[in-house]
């Protein structure tokens, strides 16, 4: 397991929790897999988390947390929107290849199957700094005329689609090339896709 030194209980029951869903399947991990892995008693674990979905939803929500903050830090709303919007594509392929099991997690996991509440979207944009950032950012585009007045999903579609795409691919062992090689043309390519939407 990958658990980094000096990690409290919660911490630890995480990350295992993490590696397992991914490996074995949410389905086929249960309780006493995290307890064995994590060095967590059962008891430790229930005391943080009422129980397996509760662990699934949290690692959701960290893992949307930390993919939307990695988008964020990327965006320059000062910046010409055909820099930003690449630099979002390019974040989001960086991302998932940096945190492989985290993105096979969240994109490959299926999360609703086994998440009963409502939880973030990754691609709701949302009130937060990232969803304040991209309507600035997308409202400028629109300004100058570089996109057309498109519905934000279908936006978030063009700039994210081929990003998933091909990031789907790679962590299924389709795709060889690394995504932080590749992100540049995918990057130019999201871009197209969002300007000639505008015909």
């Amino acid at each position: 397991m990958n658990q980094q030194p000096g990690q409290g209980p919660k911490e630890r029951i995480l990350t295992t929790a993490l590696e397992l869903f991914v490996e074995k399947g949410y389905f086929n991990t249960n309780i006493p897999d995290i307890s064995s892995s994590s060095k967590c008693s059962v008891g430790s674990i229930y005391h943080h988390f009422l129980n397996k979905e509760e662990i699934a939803s949290h690692l959701y929500e960290v893992g949307i947390k930390k993919f939307r903050s990695a988008i964020t830090e990327v965006i320059d709303i000062n910046e010409h929107p055909k820099k930003v919007f690449k630099a979002i594509v390019i974040a989001f392929l960086y991302f998932s290849e940096h945190n492989k099991s985290l993105a096979k997690y969240l994109w490959l996991a299926r999360h609703n199957e086994f998440l009963s509440r409502k939880v973030t979207k990754p691609t709701v944009v949302g009130f937060d700094i990232l969803g304040r950032q991209l309507t600035k950012v997308i409202k400028k585009a629109i300004h100058n005329g570089d996109i057309a007045p498109l519905n934000a999903e279908v936006i978030w579609t063009l700039i994210f689609g081929l990003s998933l795409s091909y990031i789907l691919d790679w962590l299924d062992g389709t795709a060889k090339v690394s995504p932080s090689e590749i992100a540049p043309v995918i990057a130019e390519a999201s871009w197209s896709a969002l300007t000639s939407a505008k015909a």
